[in-house]
């Protein structure tokens, strides 16, 4: 007998054991249920802030996808012209 009682629970043979559909379902929504208690909405102030650093990361990539293509163009047909 171990001198850890509470570790002869923990055998060799349930190491190598996998966790059935069922079991991984439950802890899947134990988990679920777990982050849903612990997450928070986020305020208006911190919904707005991020709509407008989205907001100009887009105007910038546009504005710049923008320049670009004009660029291009105008070089290619000074080339092909």
């Amino acid at each position: 007998m171990s001198s850890y009682p509470k570790y002869e629970s923990y055998s060799k043979a349930d190491k190598h054991k996998k966790p059935g559909v069922y079991d991984r379902l439950v802890k899947f929504f134990q988990n679920s249920k777990r982050i849903i208690k612990i997450a928070n909405k986020p305020k208006r102030k911190d919904y707005l802030l991020v709509f407008k650093i989205c907001t100009i990361g887009i105007l910038i990539l546009g504005a710049l996808s923008y320049i670009l293509q004009l660029i291009f163009s105008v070089v290619l047909d000074g080339i092909w012209s």
